[in-house]
């Protein structure tokens, strides 16, 4: 005797079929969320990223957004989407262009010779002497 098939509620929902990539994806949020908007389970998926915390998009809702909302994901530095950048014509946005691999404008090439400049003209501190009086 065969026991009867339950049918499974994940088969309903609209993420059954979907890539799983978009919900990994930071760059496919919208179409994630887009997703999760009309699914019955919504509510049980965010929950359950809260719970376990998840990374990616779940019930709607992005790591960012759980994490601002006190459930931050595993191994979470909170980086990244809070801090502004600062603008071009800084020491830090010329440091920026470089570690993006572009090259850096007029105006952050000059904060940047500035400060070098400011660097140089600092007056250095003599280190001590690591020797100790055995030795000389």
């Amino acid at each position: 005797m065969s026991s009867p098939v339950l049918a499974r509620p994940e088969a309903a929902t609209p993420c059954a079929d979907a890539d799983p990539e978009i919900f990994h994806d930071d760059a496919q949020a919208a179409a994630a969320r887009k997703l999760c908007a009309g699914c019955p389970l919504a509510a049980h998926c965010r929950t359950q990223a809260r719970d376990n915390r998840e990374w990616g998009t779940w019930g709607g809702e992005t790591s960012a957004e759980r994490a601002a909302a006190g459930h931050p994901p595993a191994g979470w530095r909170g980086r990244g989407h809070k801090i502004a950048l600062k603008p071009c014509g800084t020491p830090a946005a010329y440091r920026r262009h470089l570690r993006a691999g572009q090259k850096p404008c007029r105006p952050c090439k000059s904060a940047e010779y500035l400060r070098r400049a400011e660097r140089r003209a600092r007056p250095s501190h003599p280190r001590p002497s690591t020797r100790t009086r055995s030795q000389t």
